[in-house]
């Protein structure tokens, strides 16, 4: 029974309360008195943790598993054993996928995109290190206090699928309806398997169903190897065609047609958040194009008089070298056109340098390649950075200033990958004072992106007993809820500084053993110092 572990210590790590149960393991909520944050410990079932096979393999995965560091897969602390619990311990993330698909039945298409750019980065970086997931789903894709999607049980089902053939256990691996269909068959695994079961994680999140059903797992698998899936746009009209597409080609059957990387599938979802953000704000600019009667030349052929073969060769060359000068006008119109037309936005004027995205990689180079480009008008891309009022918006690592109403407009840029930031004036630690942003600019287009930093104010926490009861400092818990119900932090009194927390409404509760807890909801706004003085009434 799972009860078993509650209240024992596995390690340093105390067992609070029971999670959840899958079939090999029990998650129970622990705290770490170290570092003096909740953890999630899994703990092997009894029945599977005597056998020497499967804990040496459960703990070899789990341990390559935590040497996977990356902001988008769950940090592993500790891997063990302690008398008959073979465990490891992570990161305590109560928020994920499958709550939020529970509360609604599918969720906003933006929402999703961002789901899958987050995974697909922490795939691609597994990849890298020769790590297949092979269980991608609703279940193992949680949620960090800031809202970005990270990726749990790496490794997991490599063990229990090591333990299932050696042993010839009759069980299931993994999760029929995230199948891939290589992975129906039983064939060896590349990370495109896990591209596949992410389609089937978005096409789940983005409509509300699974693509492909059935009475028993034989039928689901055969559904994966044989039939098409429906069209998401056919269970909810209102995902974009773009998006549908995407999602339809991850679910392709043959693993070559499928995006042949996480990383490469991470940059297309990027690109589809950039083409929504910018669609709103960005303008069409009217490019002068050939003319209907522009005759076509073979080299070497003369023309007649009037423009028809025929004509000497010098009329040929001389014609040439009109053609060539208009076309370098016309160039140097586009030009002024481009650096003289009105805005929306306020426009920011850079230094030579900052045209590249290679800042710093040799100004003669970078003047070298201006001038050059500079013939070419089309060659350049724009950017349009909406931050709020009073931010500093830096351009990689130079400032484009203080944000006022408008948005920032930065012409004649460079064809490249650029970092843009937007921070607001915070205490020091505030979580999210800086919001940052990687965005590819293109030629001849406008590429908008929205920056929204969140400033914090600090909190001062203390307690006292209702009646003068004597309260045991280090024994009295803290714990911060934000709106959501997400845990943004958990503490003990008496707090060495006051918390620096994000702007916001907060449900703050006190407990202590023996003691009726205090809660009671604040709310934090910028710049501002909050005081609770809590009571607890204890027996």
């Amino acid at each position: 029974m799972p009860e078993r572990y509650l209240g024992r210590t596995l390690g340093s790590y105390r067992v609070e309360s029971l999670l959840g149960s899958g079939g090999f393991a029990w998650v129970y909520k622990g705290y770490d008195p170290e570092l003096e944050i909740p953890v999630a410990i899994k703990v092997l079932k009894p029945q599977f943790a005597g056998d020497p096979f499967l804990v040496d393999r459960f703990r070899r995965e789990a341990a390559t598993a935590a040497r996977l560091r990356h902001p988008n897969i769950i940090k592993i602390y500790a891997v063990g054993r302690e008398g008959d619990a073979v465990y490891f311990v992570m990161d305590y993330l109560p928020s994920g996928l499958a709550e939020k698909l529970e509360a609604t039945p599918y969720l906003a298409e933006n929402f999703v995109i961002r789901i899958g750019r987050d995974v697909a980065r922490a795939l691609g970086f597994a990849h890298r290190e020769g790590v297949i997931h092979r269980d991608i789903k609703v279940d193992n894709i949680l949620f960090d206090a800031h809202g970005n999607a990270i990726v749990a049980d790496f490794g997991i089902a490599r063990a229990i699928s090591g333990y299932t053939q050696r042993t010839g256990t009759n069980m299931v691996v993994g999760t029929p309806q995230y199948f891939a269909p290589e992975q129906a068959r039983g064939k060896a695994l590349d990370g495109r398997a896990d591209i596949y079961s992410l389609g089937v994680t978005l096409y789940r999140a983005a409509t509300g169903r699974l693509p492909f059903e059935g009475e028993d797992w034989y039928e689901i698998a055969r559904k994966h190897l044989e039939e098409p899936p429906p069209a998401p746009r056919t269970y909810n009209p209102n995902i974009s065609p773009e998006f549908e597409a995407l999602v339809l080609e991850c679910l392709a059957k043959s693993p070559d047609e499928r995006p042949q990387s996480a990383e490469l599938l991470a940059d297309r979802f990027e690109e589809l958040l950039a083409k929504r953000r910018e669609s709103g704000t960005a303008r069409t600019t009217a490019v002068p194009s050939r003319s209907a009667t522009t005759q076509r030349v073979r080299i070497g052929e003369r023309l007649a008089p009037g423009g028809g073969p025929g004509t000497p060769r010098k009329k040929l060359i001389a014609g040439a070298v009109l053609a060539l000068t208009g076309i370098v006008a016309l160039a140097s119109a586009v030009i002024r056109s481009q650096r003289n037309r009105p805005t929306t936005g306020r426009p920011v004027s850079l230094d030579p340098a900052i045209v590249s995205p290679a800042f710093g990689a040799g100004a003669e180079e970078n003047r070298s390649a201006r001038e050059t480009s500079y013939t070419n008008a089309l060659a350049f891309g724009r950017l349009v950075v909406h931050a709020p009022a009073g931010s500093d918006v830096s351009l990689g690592d130079r400032s484009l200033g203080t944000a006022t109403t408008d948005p920032a407009v930065v012409d004649s840029l460079q064809p490249g990958q650029y970092s843009v930031s937007a921070t607001l004036a915070a205490p020091p630690g505030c979580p999210t004072s800086t919001d940052r942003s990687t965005i590819q600019v293109r030629s001849g287009r406008t590429t908008a992106v929205t920056l929204e930093p969140r400033p914090c104010g600090q909190l001062f926490v203390a307690a006292a007993g209702y009646k003068n009861e004597r309260l045991q400092p280090g024994r009295i818990y803290l714990q911060l809820r934000g709106a959501d119900g997400t845990i943004v932090r958990e503490d003990t009194l008496p707090l060495e500084k006051p918390l620096v927390v994000p702007i916001g409404t907060y449900t703050l509760t006190l407990t202590q053993r023996l003691c009726f807890p205090y809660s009671e909801q604040i709310t934090v706004e910028q710049g501002q110092s909050v005081r609770v003085q809590g009571r607890l009434l204890c027996n």
